[in-house]
């Protein structure tokens, strides 16, 4: 399974690289902090829109070994038949809402215990603005689990909209703030799941 979900983001890469760079105005800031990042690796970021995992992975070169990377995607997406074959390819993992931490972060532990890469948004849904939503607990549980785990936060600037005029003017801006991976100690001296997770949404947003 790992040939096929490796294969299969590869050329998801493409199509993304192909969109953010001919389709949009792309920057990525920060990138020196991507070399020989230890594994296992989990990135946060926040979250505008649908692309932000794909572009997340075009950080990396195609022939990365941090690629594949895995990320959750919210339940009702799973319903779509055809969502659910390009999940299943990709290795995308529903968010199991509802029915405990143990679940819903079973899937996300193995792949990290086995030395990968989990991309994770800790607010849980876009932010388009604002506020930003209160953090939910999955990463600080997993940070909290695992010391070793390196923490690699990214911010996402997207400009809205995909509409022709900023399509052919290539006014449709992406930018990628890129931080110094981490180690949960090096953030944060607590126990507390839900003082990590601000700790965690602190890190993410100190690069806006």
């Amino acid at each position: 399974m790992f040939i096929i979900h490796s294969i299969c983001e590869r050329i998801v890469w493409i199509v993304t690289f192909f969109i953010t760079r001919v389709f949009g105005s792309f920057k990525a800031i920060g990138k020196e902090n991507l070399k020989n990042i230890p594994t296992p690796l989990m990135i946060i970021s926040n979250h505008v829109s649908f692309l932000d995992p794909m572009t997340i992975g075009t950080l990396f070169p195609f022939f990365s070994k941090y690629l594949p990377i895995t990320f959750m995607a919210a339940d009702e997406f799973f319903r779509n038949p055809f969502l659910r074959a390009f999940f299943w390819l990709t290795n995308t993992l529903p968010a199991n809402k509802g029915k405990g931490i143990d679940v819903s972060l079973k899937k996300p532990r193995e792949i990290l215990k086995s030395g990968g890469v989990f991309l994770t948004f800790p607010q849980g849904k876009r932010y388009l603005g604002g506020e930003p939503p209160k953090p939910r607990r999955g990463p600080a549980f997993l940070a909290l689990e695992m010391p070793e785990l390196t923490i690699l936060p990214v911010f996402i600037e997207m400009s809205r909209g995909w509409g022709i005029i900023k399509i052919l003017l290539r006014k449709k801006k992406i930018t990628l703030k890129v931080g110094k991976p981490f180690k949960l100690a090096e953030v944060s001296q607590s126990n507390d799941p839900t003082e990590v997770a601000q700790n965690l949404a602190d890190e993410i947003f100190k690069l806006k």
